[in-house]
């Protein structure tokens, strides 16, 4: 196949978008090198390693894998077999799956989740030595209830999604019924910006001055028009139709992200960019003829994207102002498409991969320069938090890394206790250039625990609230999996706590800890015959020490 050469540099390309043609094996791209972060490090603590599986892990196999002949000539680190078992396996041929079969299983997702149906997973094994207990981590600050949020009225008779939250220092924005609300720390509202249509996609990352978009259904015909607004203001500084033009597949599942100042956009036949102050499309696809497909974006420090050309899968750093290719690597030939790959981070860079017919079953850490880095299996026991099916590019929330670490939780599994129905799970630390388990770290008996975030070279996680004790927010260390209080939520609102689902199903971030403060948040608006649901179940709720 013979693909048009890219247009000059510092120009959009016109009329679509097509990469550079794709190197062997024996020629890689000259990367572009991007200088990693500086982050203070500290020194491991000399930890016992965990348990061995039950069964010796199987030999790796031969040919092209994991751990072995790199991806789009960039040497790969060498591996040990992962540690756990299910997940990954040779890599076979891939075959495309019909786009129809997208569709239905968006459409399933969509019904499932509004339909309020939530799936639980079991098993796995109890922590050694768990660093927290049924009291919580000690240390931390007492928080207060800063805002409770009540399902909002809705004439609409069944239960919407309401993708997207964004917290700055002096505002919680989140979805609403047809519009996005901004509320002040007392849970005030200070704006509210009406759309039209329901949010159906939004970016969870913003700007440095705190601007983002999203997507939304205006009029009918399924989610077909993109807005910009100031979290900070409440100001819609645009919106405009998205170019989806004469695909018979009318938008549906929309990807959207926004790195650094580009707002960049995917969906079932097409793709586009905008600046983030608005005006014409930096690049978008062809209304036929596309060559490429950008299957996925994932933004934030890089804009990455997923690109699927025929049978052949790569992973791209783009440019964000001209959509130019700066490096490429090869995916594995076994994902059934380009959304089996879910960007996790672009700084560092994790993707979590669908093998087969699994929606997520590997982990790989890739370095600045677009050399795979590390790639283990997640097996049954891992619970990334990526929501259902292979909706949400972005939509992996419990899996968060560092320079030289990736945390994971575990699956919930019961406790120790003779109390059949304690639960508790895990963090799990890998090596980011290894691949291999450092330690774990529990949440204690009756508790569970799930990586949300970082901050420096730890990870932060959220503990779960355990009968009439409130959750809390724990810093994990990299070198040993011990576990720091942060932040202590109050006692005596537990039960509404404990309404919100971490994992979640859907494609928005169940929770957020920005500037000290805790934002629980749920991405489903119940209808209006749903009434002792909506009672019980806030919208979002926030926490921390001060306004």
């Amino acid at each position: 196949m013979t693909q048009p050469p890219p247009p000059p540099p510092g120009q959009p390309p016109q009329g679509g978008w097509n990469p550079p043609a794709q190197p062997s094996p024996q020629q890689a791209p000259p990367p572009q090198h991007v200088p990693p972060r500086q982050i203070p490090q500290q020194p491991p603590v000399p930890q016992q390693p965990p348990a061995p599986p039950a069964a010796p892990p199987a030999p790796p196999p031969s040919g092209p894998g994991f751990g072995q002949a790199p991806y789009g000539g960039h040497p790969a680190a060498p591996q040990q077999p992962p540690p756990p078992p299910g997940g990954g396996g040779p890599f076979a041929p891939r075959g495309r799956s019909p786009r129809a079969v997208r569709i239905f299983a968006a459409v399933v997702a969509v019904v499932l989740v509004a339909g309020g149906i939530w799936l639980f997973s079991v098993g796995g094994e109890d922590g050694n030595g768990p660093r927290g207990s049924e009291a919580g981590v000690p240390g931390g600050s007492h928080a207060k209830q800063l805002f409770s949020l009540e399902q909002p009225d809705t004439h609409v008779k069944d239960a919407q999604g309401a993708d997207g939250s964004w917290a700055t220092e002096k505002i919680y924005a989140k979805s609403s019924i047809n519009a996005i609300e901004g509320y002040r720390m007392n849970g005030e509202r200070a704006w509210r910006i009406p759309l039209g249509g329901p949010v159906c996609a939004a970016s969870p990352h913003m700007t440095d001055d705190h601007r983002t978009a999203v997507a939304f259904e205006k009029g009918s015909g399924g989610c077909n028009s993109v807005a910009v607004f100031d979290v900070d203001t409440g100001k819609k500084l645009w919106d405009q139709p998205i170019p989806i033009g004469r695909t018979i597949f009318g938008g549906g599942d929309v990807n959207l992200t926004v790195a650094q100042d580009t707002v960049a956009l995917s969906w079932i036949g097409g793709f586009a960019a905008f600046p983030i102050e608005g005006g014409d499309p930096l690049w978008k696809s062809k209304e036929t003829g596309e060559t490429c497909e950008h299957s996925r974006y994932g933004g934030g420090a890089r804009l990455l994207v997923v690109l699927e050309c025929d049978e052949s899968l790569t992973l791209n750093q783009l440019d964000p102002k001209t959509g130019h290719s700066t490096w490429d690597m090869r995916l594995p030939h076994n994902l059934k498409d380009g959304r089996a790959v879910r960007i996790v981070d672009t700084d560092p860079i994790v993707l979590v991969l669908g093998i087969g017919d699994a929606s997520e079953s590997e982990v790989m850490t890739i370095d600045d320069d677009g050399s795979i880095a590390a790639t283990f299996s997640l097996g049954d026991r891992y619970e990334p938090g990526c929501g259902i099916g292979d909706l949400g590019s972005e939509a992996c929330f419990n899996v968060v890394a560092t320079e030289d670490m990736v945390y994971i939780a575990t699956k919930e599994h019961s406790g120790k206790s003779d109390d059949s129905l304690s639960r508790t799970n895990e963090v799990m630390g890998f090596g980011f250039h290894s691949g291999e388990p450092k330690w774990k770290s529990g949440a204690g008996e009756g508790r569970t625990l799930f990586p949300i975030g970082t901050r420096g070279d730890k990870a932060i996680a959220y503990v779960t609230p355990a009968d009439d004790k409130g959750g809390q927010v724990v810093s994990v260390s990299p070198g040993d999996g011990e576990q720091h209080g942060l932040l202590r939520l109050p006692d005596e609102t537990a039960e509404q706590q404990s309404r919100f689902r971490v994992p979640t199903m859907s494609r928005s971030a169940p929770a957020l800890y920005v500037g000290g403060r805790l934002f629980l948040q749920r991405s489903l608006l119940y209808g209006k015959n749903d009434t002792d649901a909506k009672e019980e179940a806030p919208l979002a709720m926030g926490f921390g020490t001060g306004r």
